[in-house]
């Protein structure tokens, strides 16, 4: 016997199949596993190494007093100028011709002078005679103090104009080498326009940057030894001279010139690889890490750690000592016996549940 469906009862059927095709199990995020390296303290490097540059302590830029054209370039790239010698020349016909019509305006002012003080003379005595008013003296008067006063106009006029042709020649006050050319014959420069660069001789340094967080063991006076890639074995000192005010906007490092002796400063060349070494008074106690543990909060760096359960990670940020090519040295951030994760630390996150990888295949 077949019994009739109500029309509640068919309303039911199709419900009760949704709630039976709705029914699905939380998908869980795996859990990954993730190298660690524990936290411990070990004394930093009793000695703080920086490679630099030699460098000149002085570099001038040579250019002309004068604009023209220029007709020779008397020096090289690397060649060695002595103080006065001539290292260019513009051409000089230009200059010639304001020498001439300085000299022209000298010979003109100077018989304007001669007519006017005779004028003066003569109308002395008839200004006292009564012959002549007062007035017309003084105008006399008048024209001979403005002939006087366009001789010495003209006479500065003339010297300047002799300056100015000494001035095509281009010579240094400070004996140097030349380390580089901003013009070149033929070509034509402005007044003050750099034409050449000189490293002068007054001494020789050794340019270094240096982080942050070490400038400050730094300061005027420092002593430091020094080695030159080229000659391993030749032994250099010097001291620091100038410590930069602010950092570089880019690396954040701090430019340290440290000056050489100046018996030492003729053993060393322009553009030479130098290291530099520092000696500390105390060692401090760091933390060496992997450099694939270094990772960023913002513009800060920061390293992943695991928690107290060792099943999450928490970003901590922490402070650079020293980068080195494979590790880096944090001076702040960590406590011993804390793990630290060293690799894939660009796929981590606060939320994605982790474990301490124990060497085995995943």
């Amino acid at each position: 016997m077949v019994w009739p469906l109500t029309r509640s009862a068919l309303l039911l059927v199709p419900l009760l199949i949704l709630s039976g095709c709705g029914a699905k199990e939380e998908v869980k995020a795996p859990v990954r596993a993730v190298r660690v390296a524990e936290v411990g303290l070990s004394k930093a490097d009793s000695v703080m190494r920086y490679t630099g540059t030699v460098v000149a302590r002085t570099e001038t830029v040579a250019a002309f007093r004068v604009g023209g054209r220029i007709t020779q370039r008397l020096v090289d790239v690397g060649n060695r100028v002595e103080a006065g010698q001539k290292l260019a020349q513009l051409d000089p016909a230009d200059l010639k011709l304001s020498l001439r019509q300085a000299e022209a305006r000298l010979t003109q002012a100077e018989a304007s002078a001669t007519q006017a003080a005779a004028d003066l003379r003569r109308y002395t005595p008839l200004l006292k005679s009564g012959h002549v008013s007062q007035a017309q003296f003084d105008q006399v008067k008048a024209a001979s103090q403005a002939a006087d006063a366009q001789l010495a106009e003209a006479k500065s006029g003339l010297s300047l104009a002799r300056n100015e042709l000494s001035y095509a020649d281009l010579t240094l006050t400070q004996a140097g080498t030349v380390t580089a050319l901003d013009a070149d014959v033929g070509q034509v420069v402005a007044t003050g326009q750099a034409v050449m660069r000189v490293a002068t001789d007054l001494g020789r340094e050794v340019a270094i940057d240096v982080p942050e967080s070490q400038v400050t063991r730094l300061k005027v006076g420092t002593p430091a030894s020094l080695s030159l890639w080229a000659d391993r074995e030749l032994k250099l000192t010097g001291t620091v001279r100038e410590i930069t005010p602010t950092a570089d906007a880019a690396s954040r490092t701090f430019r340290v010139r440290v000056a050489l002796p100046e018996d030492q400063a003729d053993k060393v060349r322009l553009g030479m690889t130098a290291t530099v070494l520092f000696n500390r008074e105390q060692a401090q106690e760091v933390v060496v890490l992997p450099a694939t543990s270094l990772f960023q909060q913002g513009d800060k760096p920061a390293v992943w750690v695991m928690n107290d359960k060792k099943d999450r990670v928490v970003l901590r940020p922490v402070t650079i000592a020293l980068y080195r090519p494979d590790a880096i040295v944090v001076a702040d951030g960590l406590r011993p016996g804390e793990l630290v994760v060293t690799a894939g630390v660009h796929r981590l996150d606060a939320n994605l549940p982790v474990r301490v990888w124990d060497g085995g295949l995943p």
